[in-house]
């Protein structure tokens, strides 16, 4: 009897401990596809047309909520088809107010696709606690994947072909 009350003693002491849920959420980073030459607001290149589209079809099996563009035709054009894939609307945002959008992004603890500018996308990345690199002009394709767990963000930098 003594055995068998040590043994239930030592069940309930040392039973399941209940894990505490870990709330994961990945942001994609990336600057407007290539844009047509020598325009005050220029909309697409062929070429960035069909990055976007590849943008699209990388990202249509992730769990994405929200796509955020700043209101250039160049970004507005790379996000779109993305949103239309996954059937959200684009949120537009300010261009000179990455922290803004940052704070907002990461207390909504949701995935997202962020579209932004050679000048803004290492900022967006570091905002986000991320490690990102200076974009040239000519850098285009670079998706930065932050995933956030917690207090923790795991910077990966893919490469996207047109």
């Amino acid at each position: 009897m003594k055995n068998i009350c040590l043994a239930v003693l030592l069940f309930c002491l040392g039973g399941p401990v209940m894990a505490e849920p870990t709330e994961v959420m990945t942001l994609f980073i990336v600057r407007h596809a290539e844009k047509v030459p020598d325009k005050p607001d220029p909309e697409l290149s062929a070429l960035g047309q069909q990055r976007a589209l590849n943008l699209a079809h990388l990202l249509k099996h992730v769990d994405l909520e929200h796509v955020y563009a700043t209101k250039y035709q160049r970004a507005q054009q790379t996000a779109k088809p993305t949103a239309e894939m996954i059937d959200v609307a684009i949120t537009t945002y300010a261009a000179g107010d990455s922290e803004a959008l940052i704070k907002s992004v990461l207390e909504q603890q949701q995935n997202a696709l962020i579209v932004g500018h050679s000048n803004t996308v290492p900022e967006l990345v570091r905002l986000a606690g991320g490690n990102a690199i200076e974009l040239s002009e000519q850098d285009y394709g670079d998706v930065f994947m932050l995933t956030v767990v917690k207090d923790d963000v795991i910077t990966t930098r893919l490469s996207l072909e047109p």
